[in-house]
Order: structure tokens, then sequence, then C-alpha cells
């Protein structure tokens, strides 16, 4: 997912934080190579390469892997030795364990706890003042992070059978069906996920040389997808952004490609909650934004590249998605 995109909601929610904890957003957002007008666009996306810049940068001035999110902070560094601990764990349940006991001794704004009941595992997070994190941007990042770093010191995915928050569901909820591919509930006592209890018990696969190598890419390894997601949806866009020709191929090529007939394929992606149809729309917002910013593309090309029959089609369409036309947003990443 080289070319997976952000909404700028989550820049708006870093750029706050900064400035309450009085430290200037704008010199980093413009270091990052985030349009201001952009950013400041309900509807505005960004490169997530661009977002993971603007957030290591918000980790050093601020000194608080929390973003400046919780109380007391969270030094950077943090999840350095809590990576090399870990991975010196014989299974995933002791992993845990040892990282549960980590951030427990750190004490930095949030606790996390696993509980086994049966045959299933619930991660709770209890944030100590989460006032201070108006836009859920720290509760999103520790109950997903979580999972992805439980995903990666095994080498597999690990299912989520639920995922539940203690707020109501936010304005941009949509993105949470890519962040919490799972069924999800607000409004809930805590935050939580849950998964099958049968993954405590998988060896750790990471050593020293792959933790510091994870570390390089975060925080974007720790807000996509695990790399070894094996869902329908991760196989249908990996595929989709390797396709070297013009357009996207059919529902039926896709089937095909992937081994199933269409009824199999319609009915795995209708249990993951998303639609072939779906799939298309977003991989085209995020190849028009990756074209847009990297490459010196005419916009008649990329419309060409991303299957319009016309221009104007992939104008309407590109507004739809982002609040602006490809020209507009072209002027404003080179401003």
């Amino acid at each position: 997912m080289k070319k997976a995109t952000i909404l700028c909601h989550y820049v708006r929610a870093l750029m706050s934080s900064l400035e309450r904890n009085g430290q200037d957003a704008m010199p980093l957002l413009l270091k990052a190579g985030i349009a201001p007008e952009v950013a400041l666009d309900s509807n505005g996306r960004i490169p997530f390469a661009s977002f993971t810049t603007l957030v290591r940068d918000a980790w050093r001035v601020l000194d608080d892997e929390n973003f400046g999110l919780g109380q007391p902070r969270l030094p950077v560094g943090a999840f350095y030795f809590a990576g090399h601990l870990m991975i010196g764990a014989a299974t995933l349940g002791k992993a845990l364990r040892l990282g549960e006991r980590f951030y427990a001794y750190t004490n930095n704004g949030w606790s996390i706890t696993f509980v086994e009941s049966g045959d299933e595992v619930r991660f709770d997070v209890q944030l100590n003042q989460p006032q201070l994190d108006p836009d859920h941007l720290l509760a999103e990042f520790v109950l997903t992070g979580w999972h992805h770093i439980a995903c990666w010191l095994i080498g597999k995915n690990i299912p989520l059978k639920q995922v539940n928050f203690d707020y109501p569901a936010p304005a941009h909820e949509a993105e949470y069906r890519h962040i919490f591919p799972a069924p999800r509930r607000f409004n809930q006592p805590g935050l939580s996920f849950t998964f099958s209890g049968e993954f405590l018990d998988c060896p750790i696969v990471q050593n020293t040389e792959s933790v510091d190598q994870y570390l390089e890419t975060t925080p974007q390894n720790l807000l996509l997808g695990p790399l070894d997601d094996d869902s329908v949806s991760t196989k249908i866009r990996q595929l989709l952004e390797s396709n070297k020709e013009d357009g996207f191929p059919s529902f039926d090529q896709v089937a095909e490609q992937l081994h199933m007939t269409t009824k199999t394929l319609r009915g795995k992606l209708k249990n993951e909650g998303i639609t072939y149809q779906k799939h298309k729309d977003v991989m085209r917002r995020d190849l028009a934004i990756h074209y847009l910013t990297q490459q010196n593309l005419a916009i008649s090309k990329i419309a060409q590249r991303l299957g319009f029959s016309e221009p104007s089609a992939f104008n309407r369409a590109f507004k739809s998605w982002t609040g602006v036309t490809p020209g507009a947003y072209r002027s404003h990443e080179e401003t």
C-alpha cells in the first residue's frame, strides 16, 4: 500500500495538539510537503508518507510519542525499547504481557490490559485523561498500533472479531472501514478489540535486525494494515496497485487472478463490508493524489490511467473525493 493516502482530519488533529502544546505547526506542515489549504479542507487527503514525516517531526519537537494528547507524556524512544523487549519472548502471549508491563511501568498517559476469556482475548485501553484527545487520534493510534504490532511479531494477520469505542461515531467514521476491518461498536463502556486466543501461542518470528527496520517505517506501519494481511480486500488493493494498464481489471478478471469464482469473491467482500466498486474508487482516489504530487503527468493522462473516458469525469470524481479539482490540488502542492 505504498500509494495510500490519509484524510486530513488526522493532520488537523495533530496540528491542534501541537498548537495547544505551544508549538508552531506550520513549519512542520510545510516541511512535510503538505499544503495548508489542503490540510484545512474537510475532504482533503495527502499521501501517507507526508503524514509520516509530520508525525515523526511532531514526536521530535514535543518529545512525546503520545502526540501531546496524554499526560504524563511518553518520551521518544519508549517504542524502541518496548519492541526490543517483546522480540525476546517465545510466544505472542508472553510478548504482549511484557508490553503490558512495560507501558504500565512508564506510566505514559494510557494503560493496556489483556483479558483472556474462553477462546477469546480482549485488549482493553484506558486513557488517563481522554479529554486531552478530543479528536480520538491517540485512542485510534493505540488500538490499531497494538493490533498491527501483534501481527508483525508473529508474521501473520490476526483477524479482529470486534472493536469497541467509548465515544460516538466520528465524522470520519468511513475511514474506520480500512483502519479497523471488523465489526465496530460506538458509545461502548471502553476502548477494546477482541481476537482469537489461538494466536497467543504463535512463536515470535522477529529479531533485532527486523525490529530496527520496523521502527524506521513507524508510524506508517502502525496505522496501515499489517504487512501480511491475508484479507481479500488487501489482496485486491495489492493487485490494483500493481496494475500496469490504463484503467482497472473487471470483477471477473480479479476473481480469476485470485483463483476464485465470482460468487466466492463477492461473498468474501460482503463479509469484509466492502464492494469491488468501492475498492476501485479508493484506489483511483489514492493513485490520483499520488500522480498529482509525485509525477509530472498531464491531468488528461492521469484521467486516462485511472480509466476515466473524459478528463471532465475525472475532475468531477476528484472533487467529490477531496473537495477540490485536480488542477487546484496540484496548485496547492506546488505553492
